[in-house]
């Protein structure tokens, strides 16, 4: 069955509310057990409509479903008006479904959600968050527990909040799907796989103000649908002033069986972010075939606001501390995470930083390059652990930083610097209180010659084989509390640094 929303009094003049006659479309055609609800060349203003069962709502090009704005017109239907989102985004959408299956969301119109008029004014100029003018911020779409779910071609346009939210869904394709938010708004994810399984994201392209796509366990997703797992992310371009691939913060449940490849990531604040803050494991994950661009969006104007971007120009972040509450549970785990084939653009460090209760398991990094280089002209100098006790601090600025992991191995792993440097940039490689790390094939300089390109302290179970230092090397390692018996140096040429080994 095919109908079409005028055929059952739509008018697509961008005055009319269009939301009862889109809704009767919609169940018309899943009472008649199923098929194509038609939105043709139109404005079609509308509140939340609920998608059902067998449906697919297919926009043509020229088609466009626009939000009304108004707070009466957007219901939290059926049994998920208690939904309350940890982050306080409640249930509110465009489009939202409820428990349905074999549901579909097609065509190349578009979705408008009008985010714009929910903002203080943009001035073409800042970097800083824009505040909301209200508390009321619907999302774009919204699903919950929906079953053979097919987003594919759509442009989703300025979500006033997140654009799709997915709440335990499963066997979930998002293909083609356009994303154009705000770049500076507050809680403007692109799409969030909440608790969900078994979820293909492909070729899409996504800019947002807040994290491009978030793969998380939210409480209320936890309680309900358990772990996260089983998520493919692939061919996407994203842009971001937070993070383009976010895997966090909210760990309610377990999140695994990440795959990330052939993605561009361009013009972000940071490239991959795991955080693990509230008990749980994130495990098995890999990310391959990345460019990653990143720069920072901070400065004083910011530090003013209320609202902060969360970043520090971070082509890979990984942490596991607690979140800043007296009353925060451990954070929980983060295991077996590989990065292979990266080429990286960045300002700020490659920051893998663990806890004493929380050590990070697993890293690797093989076959990736990263080029530091100024592009904002913003001073950083600062790491970024928001939300923890910690948040912004002090710091000076590696290539790569590694705090609290065991079996980390970096393999083929190149460092370089732009002619103009940030003052506060340090050493090729940093680690501290580091478990069985294992440095192969190694190539790069630090920011300085007068700072040793590798620097390590309290590490116990260490390995550097096949590295050479670069002409015009002062010290290559600097040792501080490595016992000789746990340290093994094999095929190296350290024969152009004045100080191949210093130890301290």
């Amino acid at each position: 069955m095919i109908v079409n929303i005028v055929d059952f009094g739509a008018v697509g003049d961008g005055v009319t509310k269009n939301t009862a006659f889109i809704q009767k479309a919609i169940d018309h055609c899943a009472e008649a057990g199923g098929g194509t609800v038609v939105v043709p060349k139109g404005d079609f203003l509308s509140g939340t409509i609920l998608l059902r069962s067998y449906v697919e709502l297919h926009l043509q090009p020229a088609a466009r479903i626009v939000s009304s704005m108004e707070e009466a017109d957007f219901t939290a239907p059926g049994e998920a008006e208690a939904l309350q989102l940890s982050e306080g985004q409640g249930s509110r959408a465009l489009v939202c479904a409820r428990h349905a299956k074999n549901i579909a969301v097609t065509g190349l119109g578009t979705i408008d959600g009008r985010g714009e008029h929910f903002l203080e004014p943009e001035d073409g100029v800042s970097d800083y968050v824009l505040e909301p003018l209200g508390a009321f911020r619907p999302k774009l779409i919204d699903f919950e527990g929906c079953t053979n779910v097919v987003f594919r071609d759509v442009t989703l346009y300025r979500a006033s909040s997140w654009g799709l939210h997915m709440t335990g869904c499963n066997q979930v394709t998002v293909d083609g799907v356009k994303i154009l938010g705000q770049v500076r708004g507050p809680n403007n994810d692109g799409i969030d796989p909440d608790c969900c399984k078994d979820v293909h994201i492909s070729n899409c392209h996504i800019e947002t103000g807040d994290d491009c796509i978030v793969i998380k366990t939210t409480k209320y997703g936890a309680e309900r649908y358990g772990a996260c797992e089983n998520i493919t992310v692939t061919n996407c371009t994203l842009q971001s002033h937070d993070s383009a691939i976010k895997i966090g913060t909210e760990t309610h449940a377990d999140i695994r069986n990440i795959v990330v490849t052939n993605c561009v990531i361009r013009n972000s604040n940071r490239g991959v972010g795991i955080w693990v803050r509230d008990g749980a494991t994130m495990e098995n994950m890999l990310f391959s075939n990345l460019f990653i661009e990143t720069r920072l969006f901070s400065n004083e104007e910011e530090i003013k606001r209320t609202l902060r971007w969360w970043g520090k120009s971070e082509p890979i972040f990984m942490t596991a501390e607690r979140r800043n509450n007296p009353n925060a549970p451990a954070p929980g785990k983060i295991r077996n995470i590989r990065f292979d084939q990266i080429l990286i653009e960045a300002e700020g460090c490659i920051y893998l930083e663990g806890s004493e209760e929380s050590v990070l398991e697993g890293i690797s990094l093989r076959g990736v390059k990263h080029h530091m280089r100024v592009k904002s002209g913003y001073p950083g100098g600062v790491f970024d652990t928001q939300p923890s006790p910690r948040g912004v601090f002090p710091h000076h600025i590696p290539a790569i930083f590694v705090h609290h992991a065991k079996d980390v191995s970096f393999s083929d792993v190149e460092v370089s610097w732009g002619d103009e440097k940030n003052r506060n940039w340090t050493n090729a490689l940093y680690g501290e209180r580091v478990q069985d790390l294992r440095i192969d094939g190694f190539k790069g300089a630090a920011a300085d010659s007068s700072l040793s390109v590798m620097e390590l302290k309290s590490v116990h179970g260490l390995i550097v084989e096949r590295t050479r230092a670069l002409p015009g090397t002062g010290v290559c390692l600097s040792l501080e509390d490595v016992e000789d018996s746990e340290c093994r140096l094999e095929g190296n040429n350290f024969s152009k640094a004045a100080v191949p080994v210093q130890r301290k």
